[in-house]
Order: C-alpha cells, then structure tokens, then sequence
C-alpha cells in the first residue's frame, strides 16, 4: 500500500479538543499517546492544542511525554498551537509563552515535547505582515486565510516567506464549508503562488459525501489532497480539480503500486511524495481512527490484524 502511504504520510494533526468530538484534554492527550504508539503512527502529525490552554496540556501530559530516560531516540511529541492574536504586544506576548514552553521540555527529563508550528487567523494582508516581522526562525506559521473572500493578496503576503496558508474546508453548520469553486480558486492561488497549505475541519472520510449530521456535502480527503497534488504538478487546472473535488464516486480514484490516478491523470510514487512535502501539508481532525478506518474498509489499507 505505498502509494497510500505517500498520500497520507504524517497528514492527519490530531485535533481531538474541537467539535464534533470536542473531547477533554486528558482524554486527547491519552488518545494521541496511543496513536503515537500504534501501528498508524505514519499518518500522525502534530497534535493541535490552543495556546491559552498549554499549562493544562502540560498538567495533563505529563505522564505520556518521552523522557529519554529509556530511550534516547524517542521522537519528543509534536505540537501546532493556536494563537489569537497577530502583529502586536499580545501576539510577542504569545510568542515568549512559546519558547518558555520548549526551553522547558528542552531540558533532560521534564517530558520531550516541541511547539514547531502556530496557527493564526489574520484581519488583512498588513496583519500577515506584522506577524511575519516577529516570526523566530524556529516557529512555522501557518495563516488561517478566508475562503469566503479573494485571498490572493494575502497569499502573496506569504509568498517567499517561510509560512503556510491554513484553509477551514468544513465545520458544524453547512455555511462553514466552502464550495467546490471556492475551495479550488483557494488552493490555485496557494500554488500559483508557491505557498504551502494545511485544511481543518469537516474532512473524516476519504471521498467526498453528504453528511446526515451537519446536513450538506463535506469533502473528502483524497479528493483534496490528490487534487491538490495535481495541481502541484501542474497535471489539472483548477475547472479540473473543481471536477474532482465534487467527486463522490471513491473508483474513479485509482490506487495502484506505483501510482494514483483519477479520470487518467496519475502521479507517481516520487510526485506524490514531493508534492505532500512542499505543498499539501496537513489536515486538522477531531478524529484519528475514523479516517484510518475508512482506508480500510475500502482496501487502501491492510485489515487490521495484519496491521504491524
């Protein structure tokens, strides 16, 4: 199952603390100890917790983190924070809260953990400016753009930047999802500035769907992330990828050993990975196992006794 691999690798940013799961810190940060440990860790990334709640985190963490105590080479665990505000005295504020945090679980046995990525939801391009200008080296921004508006300018903004664009593709209501059109003119702009992406919200399951609960389409991710690794690689124009978007029938995606495809547009192992790593980011999700899941239940993964 390579080439479901290349697409998924790392993708999933655990995000067990918002709806619909809305679970409580003790319960996400114990659910993503046991992904961490389990036979898909692959697929995990960073573990989603907002800013104003890191001492909870800490309190509840403190008997899952690695603490090279056993096992020098254990992975400390990996987080993207949520910030509220951007290119001002509160948003530096925020920003020392972060390096205390990963001088602190820098040190030998307090619990190996690293905030490696913000999340930030700016007013308008100057904002995306301002944040920039205090931006440390050691911290990757990802900007959470609205789909609703042309974002071209802010895309821009990020342009030759170290920073990413953050799209939420879903939500609770059905007015929180973008459509096909808006979702592919957002991730055209994102490759047609070279600006590397990341989706949150309303992408559980691999194809795209009505969903009974919130009541309208929701995509799916291997529409998204196929599609925009397409687009990537120039292999689709955006009329294209707002064909494959809305495309519900999960066969037109072809996954064979060394390639995947849809309508006759393929990628290769190689291209799939080189697109994931520069451009298709991540997705945030309440919900780890139902995507992995899903994957098996439709044989792109290997049944779960076999899992090792």
């Amino acid at each position: 199952m390579e080439t479901t691999r290349a697409l998924m690798h790392g993708i999933v940013d655990y995000a067990g603390l918002f709806p619909p799961a809305s679970l409580d810190m003790q319960r996400t940060v114990a659910n993503y100890a046991r992904h961490r440990g389990g036979p898909d860790r692959w697929a995990l990334g960073r573990l989603v917790v907002p800013l104003k709640r890191i001492g909870e985190f800490e309190r509840c963490a403190a008997g899952h983190l690695p603490t090279g105590e056993r096992d020098d080479s254990e992975d400390p665990w990996t987080l993207t924070v949520l910030c509220e505000a951007t290119g001002d005295d509160a948003f530096e504020a925020e920003l020392e809260s972060i390096e205390r945090f990963n001088t602190r679980h820098a040190e030998p046995g307090s619990g190996r953990a690293v905030i490696e990525s913000i999340e930030l939801k700016p007013k308008n391009a100057d904002a995306v400016d301002g944040a920039l200008e205090l931006m440390p080296e050691t911290l990757f921004p990802w900007f959470e753009l609205p789909w609703q508006q042309d974002v071209r300018g802010m895309v821009a903004a990020l342009a030759e930047m170290e920073a990413g664009a953050k799209v939420r593709t879903g939500g609770t209501a059905p007015e929180a999802h973008p459509g096909t059109l808006e979702l592919a003119r957002f991730l055209s702009a994102c490759a047609g500035a070279g600006v590397p992406f990341k989706a949150t919200a309303g992408l559980h399951h691999p194809f795209r769907h009505y969903a009974d609960a919130v009541g309208c389409n929701q995509f799916g991710f291997v529409n998204v992330f196929f599609g925009a690794a397409l687009l990537y690689h120039g292999a689709v124009e955006q009329e294209e990828l707002e064909m494959l978007l809305s495309d519900t029938n999960g066969r037109h995606f072809e996954f064979a050993p060394t390639n995947v495809s849809w309508k006759g547009r393929s990628l290769a192992l190689g291209q799939l990975r080189e697109a994931r790593e520069r451009f298709a980011s991540s997705f945030g999700s309440c919900s780890f196992d139902e995507p992995m899941d899903d994957l098996r239940t439709m044989n792109l993964l290997p049944p779960a006794a076999a899992k090792a």
